[in-house]
């Protein structure tokens, strides 16, 4: 009975490709290939060292046919599927850490209060390996993030390399349900404005301008706001268009093309613009990927915004999801991006205006560790002015401190 569900499955699958192909050439797959297909599946169900059921066979093989293809196509279980949902609203089960490529493996890059990563002592700046039993490689990054999540309540282990400890640390934690904001804001020297977007999900665009309109209805516009892109995974496409909104009046933001689309997909603003006149510098580094990436892009192509930082992580390909019947859904790669200027972003990225001084060895600690009178321990207060401010942000975020920077000549060039 099993058997005869495995050539039903081929048949089936046989005349899909019949009815699809566009001629002789593209219908490369014989009746041959499906009967050693049928044949290899009874093999491995009989003969493989454990025992393996159907099912088990059956997701493998739709596991392997979007696998095969590139590192963002992916069959997506039930369970994945329905994390994948929650993510877009941002609210989601998993560890309250943040987190960007870096290399082969994950960097964590912030930890959030009262959550299982606080609680295990997870650290910014720890870099995760391995997750359960997988070791993380060029090959699984891609992966590895959603491996994060899950169920509220389920196990996962995590092993951690930390700069100070030779040894790898085993943590296994379990999930819980994580509710957070994508947008985040604090003032800096000068008055300047810093707004992080961590991701873009469903809620960014409401996050972001009501902080917009709180400044707008301030007693005074800021003399600059700066954007901060940095390890942002990127998220809904729609979002950052939404984001790029705010900032750009009836521009192109994105052209999207792809095999199956009968022409190009062309995304542009609407006529509304928000902190006219205040400029702007986008903070960017090698964890902007995907949406982060093509709303650097467009602010930038517009004139709107000068880039600070490193090249971006170069991830410009258009995923769509499809569910299917049975609860679970594939994730496929259909499209490239473009930037507004027809740059494109795949395996490339976005250059900045200016390279951070932070950014290029990062194997070299580029701040200068010799002591001054500010790091002597009981030293008497100086007066507090922009360049202490400036002085102690070179040594917390020196990325950040160079975008104070570009954005102070900017300002200074508007005065004159």
């Amino acid at each position: 009975m099993k058997q005869t569900r495995i050539v039903i499955l081929c048949v089936s699958l046989a005349l899909a490709i019949s009815a699809n192909a566009d001629s002789e050439q593209e219908a490369a797959i014989s009746f041959e290939d499906l009967r050693a297909f049928t044949d290899a599946w009874g093999f491995i169900r009989d003969q493989y060292v454990e025992d393996i059921d159907d099912r088990q066979l059956f997701e493998a093989a739709l596991r392997g046919m979007l696998d095969g293809l590139d590192p963002h196509s992916r069959w997506l279980g039930a369970n994945e599927f329905q994390t994948l949902e929650e993510q877009t609203v941002g609210r989601y089960g998993g560890l309250g850490i943040q987190v960007g490529p870096f290399e082969d493996h994950l960097r964590v890059v912030s930890v959030f209060e009262g959550t299982p990563a606080a609680a295990a002592g997870i650290e910014a700046g720890d870099h995760i390996v391995g997750i359960d039993e997988l070791d993380l490689d060029a090959d699984n990054i891609e992966q590895a993030g959603d491996m994060l999540r899950g169920p509220a309540g389920s196990e996962i282990t995590i092993h951690v390399r930390r700069e100070d400890q030779p040894d790898v640390l085993a943590m296994t934690l379990n999930r819980e349900l994580i509710e957070r904001e994508s947008v985040t804001a604090t003032s800096l020297v000068r008055g300047f404005q810093h707004i992080r977007v961590h991701r873009f999900q469903q809620t960014t665009r409401g996050e972001l301008e009501q902080l917009l309109s709180d400044l707008e209805n301030g007693e005074q516009k800021p003399p600059g706001l700066l954007l901060d892109l940095r390890d942002n995974p990127g998220g809904m496409l729609q979002s950052a268009i939404t984001v790029a909104d705010l900032f750009l009046p009836s521009k192109l933001v994105v052209t999207a093309e792809g095999r199956g689309m009968e022409r190009p997909g062309e995304y542009y603003t609407g006529p509304a613009e928000r902190l006219v006149g205040v400029p702007m510098v986008v903070l960017i580094d090698r964890g902007s990927a995907s949406a982060s990436e093509i709303l650097a892009a467009a602010l930038r192509d517009h004139g709107r915004a000068m880039l600070v930082g490193e090249p971006t992580y170069g991830k410009g390909s258009v995923q769509t999801v499809w569910p299917l019947s049975n609860g679970s859904a594939i994730r496929l790669t259909t499209a490239f991006y473009y930037t507004p200027a027809g740059d494109r972003i795949q395996a490339r990225g976005v250059r900045p205006d200016v390279f951070s001084s932070a950014a290029v060895d990062r194997q070299v600690d580029t701040v200068d560790q010799r002591r001054r009178e500010i790091d002597t321990e009981g030293h008497l207060p100086g007066s507090g002015s922009d360049a202490d401010e400036l002085e102690e942000l070179s040594r917390s975020d020196p990325m950040l401190a160079d975008a104070v920077r570009v954005l102070t000549s900017i300002n200074r060039m508007q005065a004159h």
